[in-house]
């Protein structure tokens, strides 16, 4: 598609078309600053430029690939219904206590400003009553006074009282033992055109492409991924695990702990998940919010069965066995070949030898919030017993024999 023309490009067919209706006019005359052709020719150019401007940004506006701005929001919200997350406060808790027992009852209100050392400044956003006789500590939930991203902050930062608490014990102190989670700017662009692309894909409330849209849509989540659980018979439990992250999972991480810190903080997410998805998870079916980041990870099998079994349902049943155990990892727990194995053992019609795990070939070792997950298409089976084979095409899954 060629280009809209510029200024010079305007300026030069107008001038072309005065030398070819008048040849008393020369050439000269037209280029020259301040001539009154000139001045006539480039002022018609102008305006025209200015038109074709005017066009360029409403052709603009109307395609989801090229709007920007207040029209990229006016387009969404107008074909979608979508509008476009603003930036989120960052949601934790903090934790008072004192040296010395409270000499009475006071009361924490909602309101109280606290701060870190360098200036974010977080409210209490629960009233709760420190008792007479204890040191703490007692949890409060507080948000930040401001959005953006920049409000997350580590463990330990919070550490200023800011606002005075009536009758308060005069050693009072305030500190976060977790970071702070959620905080995030305003969506971008390339973000909202991401969410606006999937719309009609999952406009079928209850898919797992619709519980992920539904996830994304909550201020501060920036991944999403939905597994269904599954049977000892490898159909659907009525049970979704949905996993998601921000842009943070990894930033407030303490791995000296276990679990880690930030995972115990990341159910003020979790919350917002689960908040969000009432008007999008199927009825009866419960969907748990997870924070991390997914590792998919695919396993090979070779099986051998016993006399007599039914060799498709024993290769389903044993995929079903790898699947259910994978996926019940939490997070920051390594996947074990020999726990993998040994899901293999009960798995009625096999005959169990020990070596059923081709790949991976040893145990898979993840981060903190990093969490193993797999599926039936990820998890193939071959058998090893040229007498038995799997038959190609009685799963939708697709079996095949080992060469």
């Amino acid at each position: 598609m060629p280009n809209l023309p510029t200024f010079q490009d305007l300026f030069r067919i107008a001038r072309d078309e005065v030398l070819s209706r008048n040849a008393r006019v020369s050439r000269e005359a037209v280029e020259r600053d301040g001539m009154d052709a000139n001045i006539l020719i480039a002022s018609a150019g102008a305006m025209a430029d200015e038109c074709i401007g005017q066009v360029a940004d409403l052709s603009s506006s109307l395609f989801l690939d090229s709007a920007k701005d207040t029209d990229l929001d006016r387009l969404v919200f107008d074909r979608y219904g979508l509008t476009r997350k603003a930036a989120a406060a960052s949601l934790g808790s903090v934790e008072f206590s004192t040296v010395l027992p409270a000499p009475g009852n006071f009361n924490i209100p909602t309101g109280v400003v606290l701060q870190t050392a360098g200036g974010n400044q977080f409210l209490t956003v629960e009233s709760t009553v420190f008792a007479v006789g204890t040191v703490g500590p007692l949890v409060v939930a507080v948000r930040s006074v401001l959005a953006g991203a920049s409000q997350n902050v580590g463990t330990g930062k919070i550490t200023s009282i800011l606002t005075a608490i009536p009758l308060s014990a005069p050693d009072l102190k305030v500190t976060n033992t977790l970071a702070t989670a959620g905080g995030d700017d305003a969506e971008t662009d390339a973000s909202l055109r991401d969410r606006a692309r999937r719309f009609f894909s999952t406009a079928r409330r209850g898919t797992l492409a619709a519980l992920e849209a539904a996830a994304l849509g909550v201020p501060g989540v920036r991944t999403a991924s939905a597994v269904e659980v599954l049977d000892a018979l490898g159909r659907p439990a009525r049970f979704v695990q949905l996993i998601v992250a921000d842009a943070y999972t990894e930033a407030f991480v303490d791995y000296s702990t276990v679990p880690p810190l930030y995972q115990t903080q990341s159910q003020y997410l979790t919350t917002a998940i689960v908040n969000a998805l009432v008007d999008v998870r199927p009825a009866g079916i419960f969907v748990q919010p997870i924070v991390a980041n997914v590792i998919l990870q695919p396993v090979q099998l070779s099986l051998a069965f016993t006399a007599g079994s039914d060799v498709n349902t024993a290769a389903l049943l044993a995929r079903a066995a790898i699947v259910n155990y994978i996926n019940g990892l939490a997070p920051g727990v390594p996947l074990v070949v020999a726990d993998m194995s040994a899901a293999l053992r009960t798995v009625t019609g096999l005959s169990y030898t020990g070596k059923e795990i081709v790949s991976p070939v040893g145990d898979v070792v993840t981060k903190p919030l990093q969490v193993i997950r797999t599926s039936l298409s990820l998890v193939s089976a071959l058998s090893s017993q040229t007498n038995q084979p799997i038959i190609t095409g009685i799963n939708p899954d697709a079996y095949s024999l080992a060469p």
